[in-house]
């Protein structure tokens, strides 16, 4: 259905570069525009709450996301009790390391041991939720979605506004909460972004949100 050019936007390496300089010259972090920062400071955060409950190296699985998510993190946490794997299926090599991350293609791959895991802005993107049964939740402690929308009614396909031949699926709210729940992880905080970009909102009744659950 979509005919968008993932590689090239997961390769933005004008603004890699720039957020690497400007962390390496400066004690705080770069300022990234619209919702980005408050994305951001989420993740870190239950990643270091995830690192008090676990108090061993922890095993971060980023589902469908790109470098540019941890270029940004190096001033705001002590990244060294993390190991990060990048699940991103348009990915040219097999498997490729940077550091403390490793970014791969292979499926199979996703039923390895994890202990927190971050989907970002990716949901939208998967046709059914059944394609999330393929990951291993045995040992996640903690899963955090942002920037995702969800309708409050029904499931629905909507053409995304900000770029062309993009398709998102517009999964629900409560479908979401409940293949969790089967899975032991229960909804602890939510909050909503703003609803610009969001296709259909008023007639699917629609929000950009951001969804933190904890193994119970």
């Amino acid at each position: 259905m979509n005919s968008f050019n993932w590689i090239n936007y997961n390769n933005n390496v004008q603004l890699l570069k720039k957020i690497n300089n400007h962390n390496k010259l400066n004690k705080f972090n770069i300022i990234e525009k619209g919702i980005y920062n408050h994305i951001r400071d989420l993740f870190c955060i239950s990643l270091v709450f995830n690192s008090k409950l676990n108090k061993k190296k922890i095993s971060v699985l980023d589902y469908g996301s790109n470098e540019i998510v941890y270029a940004n993190l190096i001033n705001k946490i002590d990244l060294k009790n993390f190991k990060f794997y990048i699940f991103d299926p348009f990915l040219k090599s097999k498997i490729k390391k940077i550091k403390n991350i490793t970014l791969f293609k292979n499926e199979k791959l996703l039923k390895k041991k994890w202990h927190y895991i971050n989907f970002g802005s990716s949901i939208q993107y998967l046709e059914n939720l059944d394609n999330l049964k393929i990951i291993n939740y045995k040992y996640v402690k903690t899963v955090l979605i942002t920037h995702t929308p969800f309708s409050m009614k029904k499931k629905y396909i909507a053409k995304q506004t900000n770029n062309k031949n993009l398709f998102q699926n517009i999964h629900s709210y409560k479908k979401i909460i409940s293949f969790f729940k089967k899975n032991k992880l229960n909804l602890v905080f939510k909050s909503r972004n703003l609803d610009k970009q969001i296709s259909s909102k008023k007639k699917y009744k629609t929000y950009s949100l951001n969804l933190l659950f904890l193994k119970r």
